[in-house]
C-alpha cells in the first residue's frame, strides 16, 4: 500500500513540474524570420502574388499597397523605434565651399518647416502626390507615417551603428580609420556646426536668407522616396533659387535606385550631395573610406512593414517562419527590420 502512496506522491510532484517545464520551453522556442532582398516594385508584386508574407520598404510603396487593396499596415518604424535614423543629407568632402554647404542646410530647414506647418497641409499633399506619382490618399498615408526632421538624433544614430555592426555590416574596425570609439567616429562623420548656425539665424529671423552662392552642384535622390519630399518642396517653393541654385542650370538632380547606387556615384564623383539612408552612409564611410559628411537629418519614421490584406497576421510574432522582403542587407530598412525582429533568428534567403 505504501508503495502505491509513494508513486502517487511522485506523480503529483512530477506531472506539474513537467508541465511547467514544457510550457517554459515552448515559450522560449526560437522564432525565425526569413528575409529576401527585392526592389520596391518586386516587393509590391511579390506581396500581391502571395510569394512573400510582407515587405519592409520606404514610403510610399507600403501606402500604395494598402491603397491598392492587397496590403495592410502591420508596423510603422516610428512606432517601434522612436527617433530612429533614416535618411540624411550628405555632402562629398570634395565640396569645399562652406557657403554652398550652408545654403544647402538653409534650403533643407526651410522646406522641412514648410512641410511641418499645418497651414501648408494641402500643398504638401499635392507636392507629395506629384513627387511620388501616387494618388493623394496614398500620399497622405505616406506623409503621415513620416516625421520630417532637421537633424538626426545622435543617440539613435549610435544605436543604428551598433545594430549594423552586430549584423556584420562593417568590413573594418573604426580603429583602423584612426578613431578610438564610436562617438569619435560619429562626431567626425556628422557635422552639426552648419545646422546650428543656420538654425539659430532662422529662429531669430524666419525671413533671413544666406548670401547667394556661385558654382554648380549635382544632387542625388532615391527614386520615388517620400523621405526626399523636402527637396521637391524646395524646388516648388523657390528655396534653391533664393540661394543662387537654379534647377537645370547650376544644380542638377539625378534619381538612383538605392543608397548603394548613390555611394557608387560619390566614389565616381558623379554627385556632390545626396539624400539617402544613414546606414549606407555609415557603411560607405567605414568599408570604402568614403569621403563624405552628414550635414542634416531628413526624416525618421516613413519605413513600414505591410502584410497581405487578407492574411491572419496581426503581430510580428505571427510572422514566425514566414518570408518577408527588404531592399537588401545594410540598407536602413534592413537595420530597422533587425530592430523590429529582436529576438528572432534572421535568415537570409
Amino acid at each position: 500500500m505504501k508503495k502505491y502512496v509513494y508513486i502517487i506522491i511522485i506523480l503529483i510532484i512530477f506531472i506539474p513540474t513537467y508541465a511547467l517545464t514544457s510550457l517554459y520551453e515552448k515559450s522560449h522556442v526560437q522564432k525565425t524570420i526569413y528575409v529576401v532582398s527585392m526592389t520596391p516594385d518586386e516587393m509590391s508584386s511579390g506581396l500581391s502574388d502571395g510569394k512573400i508574407a510582407g515587405f519592409i520598404s520606404w514610403e510610399p510603396y507600403p501606402a500604395k499597397a494598402v491603397a491598392d487593396g492587397y496590403g495592410r499596415y502591420l508596423v510603422n518604424s516610428k512606432d517601434i523605434w522612436n527617433n530612429h535614423p533614416e535618411c540624411v543629407m550628405a555632402v562629398s568632402e570634395y565640396l569645399k565651399d562652406e557657403d554652398t554647404i550652408k545654403a544647402l542646410v538653409w534650403v533643407h530647414i526651410k522646406s522641412t518647416r514648410f512641410i511641418n506647418d499645418p497651414a501648408n497641409r494641402e500643398k504638401v499633399l499635392e507636392y507629395g502626390s506629384e513627387f511620388t506619382g501616387v494618388d493623394r490618399t496614398a500620399a497622405s498615408a505616406a506623409i503621415n507615417n513620416t516625421v520630417y526632421i532637421e537633424f538626426p538624433d545622435m543617440n539613435e544614430m549610435k544605436t543604428g551603428f551598433e545594430i549594423l555592426s552586430k549584423a556584420g555590416g562593417f568590413k573594418k574596425d573604426i580603429t583602423s580609420l584612426g578613431y578610438s570609439y564610436e562617438d569619435d567616429f560619429l562626431s567626425s562623420l556628422i557635422q552639426d556646426k552648419y545646422y546650428i548656425e543656420i538654425r539659430n539665424k532662422l529662429d531669430a529671423d524666419p525671413n533671413w536668407t544666406p548670401t547667394a552662392v556661385n558654382g554648380s552642384l549635382r544632387f542625388g535622390l532615391i527614386h520615388n522616396d517620400i523621405h526626399s519630399l523636402g527637396i521637391y518642396v524646395a524646388q516648388k517653393e523657390g528655396y534653391f533659387e533664393k540661394v543662387g541654385l537654379i534647377p537645370d542650370k547650376n544644380i542638377f538632380f539625378s534619381n538612383f535606385r538605392n543608397g548603394m547606387a548613390i555611394t557608387n556615384a560619390f566614389t565616381q564623383r558623379e554627385v556632390d550631395v545626396a539624400v539617402f539612408g544613414a546606414s549606407p552612409v555609415l557603411r560607405y564611410a567605414i568599408n570604402d573610406n568614403g569621403k563624405i559628411h552628414i550635414i542634416s537629418g531628413v526624416n525618421t519614421g516613413g519605413t513600414s512593414l505591410v502584410v497581405r490584406a487578407d492574411s491572419d497576421i496581426h503581430s510580428l510574432d505571427e510572422l514566425n517562419g514566414s518570408t518577408i522582403a527588404t531592399p537588401g542587407f545594410g540598407s536602413i530598412q534592413d537595420v530597422i527590420m533587425r530592430k523590429m525582429f529582436e529576438g528572432f533568428e534572421i535568415k537570409t534567403v
